[in-house]
């Protein structure tokens, strides 16, 4: 009995590492190439940065008109103007905000930018993280290095995987042809 739950959970962690290595691969590879876009021919942006974009990860900073709608403009609203009228509502006659205000309520119950009071969020250091920043030290080399790194492992992984699948087809066929002898 041991015997066969040990074969099935072999069989199921070889299936599963082989898909997930997939996707991990092309995780790697899109990660690093947004890191560095100089690989394919792309100019760095915004000082070192990578192609990350300001507010990218933080939509609670957004500037005001900006919508992300994809049939909206930034600035306007299909035809319709953002400027307030002057009892602070706006040409549709709501209410108007601005600045911070504005974006913090495009989201309800989201605190906008970097959290209260200058406090730094969980998702400001994940968003670090992502361009290669842990506090003030500029890690970027090392997120390379780690991508690097995932796409030899997940390379190399996928190879083997396949490599014990052909052994087992095998395996299996001439098990096959002996007992049909």
């Amino acid at each position: 009995m041991r015997r066969i739950y040990m074969k099935k959970t072999r069989k199921a962690h070889l299936w599963i590492g082989l898909i997930c290595s997939i996707f991990i691969l092309i995780e790697s590879v899109t990660g690093l190439l947004m890191n560095e876009p100089w690989l394919i021919g792309q100019t760095q942006m915004e000082g070192n940065r990578g192609n990350f974009q300001p507010g990218q990860f933080n939509r609670g900073a957004m500037q005001q008109g900006t919508t992300t709608n994809s049939g909206q403009t930034q600035g306007t609203a299909q035809g319709q103007s953002q400027a307030q009228a002057p009892n602070g509502a706006n040409s549709n006659g709501q209410p108007g905000l601005s600045g911070q205000n504005a974006a913090a309520n495009q989201f309800p119950g989201r605190p906008g930018a970097g959290g209260e009071g200058g406090s730094t969020s969980i998702t400001d250091i994940i968003r670090g993280l992502h361009e290669g920043k842990i506090g003030t030290a500029n890690v970027k080399w090392l997120v390379d290095l780690v991508a690097i790194a995932l796409i030899f492992l997940t390379g190399t992984g996928i190879y083997l995987s396949i490599k014990v699948l052909k052994a087992d087809k095998k395996r299996r066929s001439r098990n096959a042809e002996g007992q049909v002898a």
